[in-house]
């Protein structure tokens, strides 16, 4: 097929201006996809007394080009005064520093929305604005009104007193479990106008650790190992999404012994199996920190000895031929 020279015209230019769109395309997009932010606080509390002030920081990921950038940020979804980095807050009252916060870069997606709350009380529970996942390190923090003296400081979980301090205001928990989820609460001797009036003041807050990772589980493809087979176990577990990043280490054993120390390998091999490889296989998943711990149950991989295989298949066929022959003879002979 042959084209007109005004049709060739007509395509170059048509070409060149589709390039230049892309060209046009490549230069307003982000660099590597959208770019999140992440919203952290300086002090790193999600609810404040109503005098107290927080730094609130628009976090971009280290993977994103280095280079000036304008900042929006967001409150319950409205647009708020502020172009930096971070924007400081003063709790001056309740209806105009608890909300929603988000930021935005330009070019950039708009980050998940974290909750500050600006309260009244006298005494309140301080807790990490984030989702708290076992093996995190939790610090509470019993706070007080600045306007008045304070002593006696008491955590309780589920009723029970877990910690008492006459001058410490903190409890911490370097790597939670989730069997330490549960209601925290903090009360406080406040002294009011004189040190005759003292008022004990508590304040609550659940506490919801989540599973960083499922227990793992054994898994042998296929099910029946022969001798001389490569046998694949896997130990496999399931890291929640939020937390994709992190890092697992794994570990396999035979009848309680080491046959593969940690790696970060859910998979352990053995080239050409034996019968002596046979066993109750477990694995065990750990964080690179070393801060949560999980082994699976046990599971027992029986290896096939080759020769034991070939004398039953040959039984067996034996025993088929022998009843045809025999089911031949009479089925004739009636």
């Amino acid at each position: 097929m042959y084209f007109s020279h005004t049709r060739c015209v007509h395509l170059s230019v048509f070409c060149c201006t589709l390039c230049s769109l892309c060209v046009l395309c490549d230069l307003f997009s982000p660099i590597g996809g959208a770019i999140k932010p992440v919203v952290t606080f300086t002090p790193n509390w999600r609810n404040i007394l109503y005098h107290d002030n927080v730094t609130l920081t628009c976090g971009v990921p280290s993977t994103a080009p280095e280079e000036p950038r304008t900042y929006h940020w967001y409150k319950d979804k409205r647009p708020i005064p502020g172009d930096h980095q971070r924007l400081h807050i003063i709790g001056s009252s309740v209806e105009e520093g608890r909300g929603d916060y988000q930021c935005q870069t330009i070019g950039g997606d708009i980050s998940d929305p974290v909750f500050l709350n600006v309260t009244l009380n006298h005494v309140i529970l301080q807790r990490p604005p984030s989702v708290i996942y076992e093996g995190d390190p939790l610090t509470l923090r019993c706070h007080h009104c600045r306007l008045y003296d304070a002593i006696n400081t008491k955590f309780y979980k589920d009723n029970q007193e877990i910690k008492s301090s006459e001058s410490h205001s903190t409890f911490h928990i370097p790597n939670i479990t989730r069997s330490q989820s549960g209601r925290y609460k903090c009360t406080k001797q406040i002294h009011h106008n004189d040190i005759t009036n003292v008022v004990e003041l508590p304040d609550e807050s659940f506490i919801s650790v989540k599973e960083l990772f499922s227990p793992p589980e054994i898994k042998v493809p296929p099910s029946r190992v022969i001798e001389g087979d490569e046998m694949t176990v896997r130990c496999d577990t399931r890291l929640d999404p939020l937390r994709g990043g992190t890092e697992l280490h794994f570990a396999f054993y035979r009848d309680g012994r080491t046959v593969r120390g940690y790696d970060v390998s859910d998979t352990y091999r053995v080239p050409s199996s034996q019968p002596e490889d046979s066993g109750n296989y477990t694995c065990e998943v750990r964080t690179a920190s070393d801060t949560v711990r999980k082994m699976s149950d046990g599971l027992y991989i029986q290896i096939h000895d080759y020769k034991m295989q070939n004398i039953i298949r040959l039984g067996i066929s034996g025993f088929v031929l022998s009843a045809t022959v025999c089911f031949i003879y009479f089925h004739n002979k009636w």
